[in-house]
C-alpha cells in the first residue's frame, strides 16, 4: 500500500464525517503520511506525523472522535481502492518543527492573511509555545446547568464582541467542570467570526516557561516574547492560580495584561478559585483580574449530567439506552471530566463488544472506575446533619443569632457546604438565610484556620464528614 495514496483516500472520507472545517484543517489536514506497516494480527498501521503536540495527543486516544472516525473511513477507503475493506489503525507521532527565528524576517513583513487557523503568526520565536485550540470545544457542545447559564451567556457575549465589555473574563471553579471548554469555545467563536484574529491559548505554565526561556536567551528573545504575547487580539490563559508566589513572572504578566487591555483587546482567564482567595497573588493582579467579570462554573446537577451524556451519545451516533445513561449520571457526580471518561468506556463497549450494553455493563465499568450510585450531598442535607450534631435547629443555622452555640455550627455548615458541594459563595449565602458571599468566605476561612490549632473542632468536623458520606 502506498501511504500517500492511502492517506489521501482516507482524508476524503474523513472530510465527509468530520463536520467543521476547523476540525479537519487542524486535526486531519496537518498530518503527513510516513509509512504503512502490516501487523501480525491481520491489521495494518498507517504511520503519520504532525508538528503539533496537542494534535498528536488527541490521536493517541483510541476513544477520541478522530481515531474512531479514521477507522470507519479507512474501511470505506480501502474498499474503494482495493476492492475489499481493511482494518487500519492510525499512529500519529509528534515531530518538533524546525525552529524559525523571528529575526530572520521582520515582524512587519508578515501580512495578516499569512496567519494560520489558530490566529498565531507562522513567523514566531521558536521557543514560544504555539497555540492550538481544540475544535471540539464549542458553545454548541457545552451543556450548561441552570447555575452555569449566566457564565455561558457572558462567555458568548465576550466571543461576539471581544474587548468591549467584561474584560478580563475570569472563569473559576473546580477541576474537570468545563472551564477550559468554555474558554476555548470563546476562541473558536472569535476565529469563526474573524479568521484573521490573533488568538493565543496557553496554560500559565506555558507563559512561565516561555518567559523564563526568553530571559535565558537574552534581550532580543525577551523582546520577541513581549511582541508575541502583547500583540494578541484574544489571549486565553488557563490556570492563573499557578502565578502565585512567582514575583518576576507576575510582574511580566501584569505588564502583558495592561498592554493587551490598553488596546481594547480581550483576555480570558481560568482559575480554581477567585483571585482574592489565591495566596501569593499580588494585589495589583487581584485588582486587575477582578475588574471585568468573574463567572463561577459549578458541578453539574443530575438533569445536566443526563443531558451531557445524551448530547455526547448523539454527537457520536450511538444508541445508548436511557437506563444506562441514567445509571452513569446518577453514579458520577464529581465533574464533567469523570463523566466523559465513563462514557468513553461505555462507548468502546458498544462499538467493539458483541454483547449489547446494559445497566449491568455500566455498573461493571463504574465499579472498575470506583464510581457507584450514592446520595448526593446538598446544602439542606449538610444543614440538617450539622444541626442534629450540635443539637440546634436548621432555623438557628439560617437565622441571625450571634451566640457562640449557633455561630460555630453555622460556620462549620458553611465550611462543609463549600468543601462538599460545587455551589458558589452566593448560592451558599442564599441557602443560609440570605447571607452575603463575604460572610460565607469569612466563615469558611475561620473554620479552616481554626482546625489547624483546635483538635476538638477538627474531630467534630471529621465526624460530620463521615456521617454525610454514609
Amino acid at each position: 500500500m502506498d501511504p500517500v495514496q492511502l492517506w489521501n483516500a482516507i482524508k476524503e472520507e474523513l472530510r465527509e464525517s468530520i463536520s467543521t472545517s476547523f476540525s479537519f484543517a487542524n486535526y486531519v489536514d496537518t498530518l503527513t503520511p510516513l509509512q504503512v506497516l502490516e501487523n501480525k494480527n491481520n491489521t495494518v498501521t498507517l504511520h503519520l506525523s504532525t508538528n503539533h503536540e496537542q494534535v498528536a495527543d488527541e490521536w493517541l486516544n483510541p476513544s477520541s472522535s478522530y481515531y474512531l472516525a479514521f477507522m470507519q473511513a479507512a474501511m470505506t477507503a480501502t474498499m474503494k481502492l482495493y476492492g475489499q475493506p481493511t482494518f487500519i489503525v492510525p499512529s500519529v507521532t509528534y515531530i518538533s518543527p524546525q525552529p524559525t527565528s523571528l529575526f530572520e524576517v521582520p515582524a512587519t513583513d508578515a501580512a495578516p492573511e499569512q496567519q494560520n487557523a489558530t490566529g498565531t503568526s507562522p513567523v514566531a520565536a521558536d521557543f514560544v509555545t504555539q497555540s492550538i485550540l481544540n475544535p471540539e470545544f464549542r458553545f454548541e457542545t457545552f451543556v450548561s446547568s441552570d447555575e452555569n447559564r449566566e457564565a455561558y451567556a457572558v462567555a458568548q457575549a465576550v466571543a461576539d464582541n471581544p474587548g468591549t465589555q467584561w474584560n478580563p473574563l475570569l472563569i473559576y471553579g473546580g477541576v474537570g467542570l468545563g472551564k477550559t471548554h468554555l474558554m476555548q469555545a470563546i476562541g473558536n467563536k472569535v476565529l469563526e467570526n474573524n479568521p484573521n484574529a490573533k488568538v493565543k491559548f496557553i496554560t500559565t505554565e506555558d507563559f512561565i516557561n516561555d518567559f523564563t526561556e526568553a530571559l535565558r536567551r537574552g534581550q532580543k528573545e525577551t523582546e520577541a516574547f513581549k511582541r508575541e504575547y502583547r500583540s494578541t487580539d484574544l489571549l486565553l490563559v488557563d490556570d492563573v492560580q499557578f502565578l502565585a508566589g512567582k514575583e518576576k513572572i507576575q510582574e511580566e504578566f501584569f505588564n502583558t495584561f495592561n498592554a493587551i487591555t490598553r488596546e481594547n483587546h480581550q483576555i480570558v482567564l481560568t482559575s480554581d478559585k477567585l483571585p482574592k482567595e489565591i495566596p501569593g497573588l499580588e494585589m495589583r493582579l487581584v485588582t486587575r483580574f477582578g475588574q471585568g467579570y468573574s463567572a463561577n462554573i459549578t458541578k453539574p446537577d443530575l438533569p445536566t449530567r443526563v443531558a451531557i451524556l445524551r448530547n455526547k451519545s448523539d454527537q457520536e451516533n450511538l444508541n445508548i439506552p436511557n437506563d444506562v445513561i441514567d445509571e452513569i449520571a446518577a453514579a458520577v457526580d464529581t465533574n464533567v471530566r469523570d463523566l466523559e471518561g465513563v462514557f468513553n468506556q461505555v462507548a468502546g463497549k458498544l462499538r467493539f463488544a458483541s454483547q449489547p450494553v446494559t445497566v449491568d455493563t455500566a455498573r461493571d465499568i463504574l465499579e472498575t472506575m470506583n464510581f457507584k450510585r450514592q446520595r448526593a450531598i446538598t446544602i439542606p442535607i449538610i444543614q440538617d446533619t450539622v444541626a442534629k450534631f450540635f443539637d440546634v435547629t436548621v432555623q438557628d443555622l439560617n437565622g441571625k443569632k450571634r451566640n457562640k452555640e449557633i455561630v460555630v455550627p453555622r460556620q462549620i455548615a458553611m465550611y462543609l457546604a463549600r468543601e462538599l458541594t460545587q455551589d458558589s459563595l452566593p448560592q451558599i449565602g442564599r441557602a443560609f438565610g440570605g447571607k452575603d458571599h463575604t460572610t460565607v468566605m469569612h466563615s469558611t476561612e475561620k473554620i479552616d484556620n481554626a482546625i489547624e490549632n483546635d483538635a476538638l473542632l477538627a474531630d467534630q468536623v471529621q465526624k460530620i464528614r463521615e456521617e454525610l458520606s454514609n
